[in-house]
C-alpha cells in the first residue's frame, strides 16, 4: 500500500495569478511597453494571450488579438496596424500575435466540437487576419470595403 504525503503538496500557481499578483503589486491598470518589458522580465514565457487570459487591459499589440466578435476583431487589427506602421521595432511581435491569433480561428473553424455559426465567424476571423497578414497598412481600408459587403448580403 502506498502512503499519501499530504503536507508536502505544493498549490501550482498559474500563470493568469502571477500577472494577477505583479499587477497588483505594482499598481497597474494597464499593460503598455514599460510594464510589458517588466513582465517578459519576470515571467519569460508569457503572452499577450496570456494577459487577455488574466483580464488585465493592455494596449497594442500587448492586448493580443480580440477576437470574440467581428467589430472586436475589426478594433483590435486596426490598432496593430498602427502600432505595425508606427513602430518598425514592433514588426514582428505584432505580426507573430497576429499569427497566433488566425491559428486559433482557423482551429476553431474546422473543430466539429465548435458549433457551425460559430465556425463560418472564426473562417471569416482567419480570412480577416490573413488580409492583414498580406498587408496590415491596407487593411484599415480593405475592412471598411468588407464591411459594406457583408452589411449587403446579409441585411438587418
Amino acid at each position: 500500500m502506498r502512503r499519501r504525503l499530504h503536507s508536502t503538496t505544493v498549490p501550482r500557481v498559474t500563470k493568469k495569478q502571477q500577472l494577477l499578483e505583479l499587477a497588483a503589486q505594482r499598481g497597474w491598470q494597464r499593460i503598455g511597453e514599460a510594464e510589458w518589458a517588466l513582465i517578459r522580465a519576470a515571467m519569460p514565457n508569457v503572452s499577450p494571450e496570456d494577459l487577455q487570459g488574466a483580464g488585465l487591459p493592455a494596449d497594442a499589440p500587448w492586448c493580443g488579438v480580440r477576437q470574440h466578435t467581428l467589430g472586436e476583431l475589426e478594433q483590435t487589427l486596426g490598432a496593430l496596424s498602427a502600432v505595425y506602421v508606427a513602430r518598425p521595432d514592433l514588426r514582428k511581435f505584432t505580426r507573430a500575435v497576429v499569427v497566433r491569433a488566425k491559428e486559433r480561428a482557423k482551429w476553431a473553424s474546422r473543430s466539429a466540437a465548435v458549433a457551425a455559426e460559430k465556425r463560418a465567424l472564426k473562417a471569416e476571423m482567419a480570412e480577416w487576419m490573413l488580409v492583414w497578414l498580406s498587408d496590415p497598412d491596407l487593411f484599415p481600408a480593405w475592412v471598411a470595403l468588407r464591411r459594406r459587403a457583408l452589411s449587403a448580403t446579409h441585411p438587418g
